[in-house]
């Protein structure tokens, strides 16, 4: 017999010689019966990359609002240190205040931060983050205890004289907060209002045992809507007594 004759053990029709045709997912997708079979070949091969895709999609349609969306308007900045009004009544306060701006939530935005803890020596942080922000004009209302407020007098602060109105200065004369400021050298200067008593026209924190005293910073970019917030509080205040 010749060799060359010899059959193989596999014809050459066997099945591994086939070329396979690949059914589409499509064709795949047919074939399946039922909801639960086509849930768990979605479950299976899909969802994974579904749900990737989904969050890909959103983190770049946000990055895309942030970066393009118009910036808000800020009407206000009040700095609350060391947190000496009660958180609901800060946020009741600045709901209050933007009603009484007729607040166009769409494209306006006020800041009121509470996060500023002064007398934390430990907390530097704090700190900075105050010095910083009062320093370029951002803060433009700070609320804080007697003794930290009068410690800034003649730095990041100026006398009402300089910054209020005549009615609203005439207006809060019997609420007036007076400081002496200090030089480089530690000279005194003149002993002058700085700064408002607003411990009965809000709600302390109950930890707090000073009064309480807002002042504008001289260099707010809202001054007038410095003015506003305290003619705000002084008609809150009044609504409050019954008068």
């Amino acid at each position: 017999m010749d060799i060359s004759e010899k059959k193989t053990v596999l014809d050459d029709s066997a099945s591994i010689y086939q070329k396979r045709e690949e059914k589409s997912d499509r064709a795949k997708w047919k074939e399946l019966k039922g909801f639960k079979a086509k849930w768990e070949h979605f479950r299976a091969y899909y969802l994974l990359k579904t749900v990737i895709w989904v969050c890909v999609v959103a983190f770049v349609g946000y990055a895309v609002y942030e970066i393009f969306a118009p910036e808000k308007e800020r009407l206000l900045y009040v700095s609350i240190l060391d947190r000496v009004i009660a958180d609901a009544e800060m946020e009741e306060i600045r709901t209050g205040y933007e009603t009484y701006l007729s607040f166009d939530e769409e494209t306006q935005e006020t800041v009121f931060d509470n996060t500023v803890m002064i007398s934390n020596k430990t907390d530097a942080t704090s700190a900075q983050k105050f010095t910083a922000h009062a320093y370029v004009g951002e803060i433009d209302v700070i609320i804080a205890s007697e003794s930290v407020l009068k410690s800034y007098a003649g730095t990041y602060l100026r006398p009402l004289s300089d910054q209020l109105p005549a009615d609203l200065y005439e207006a809060v004369s019997e609420l007036f907060c007076y400081a002496v400021p200090y030089d480089e050298d530690g000279n005194p200067g003149k002993e002058e209002p700085y700064g408002i008593y607003v411990t009965d026209l809000v709600e302390e924190a109950a930890y707090c045992k000073e009064p309480i005293v807002l002042a504008i910073c001289g260099n707010s970019k809202q001054q007038k809507n410095g003015e506003e917030f305290v003619r705000y509080l002084l008609e809150r205040g009044m609504e409050a007594a019954g008068e």
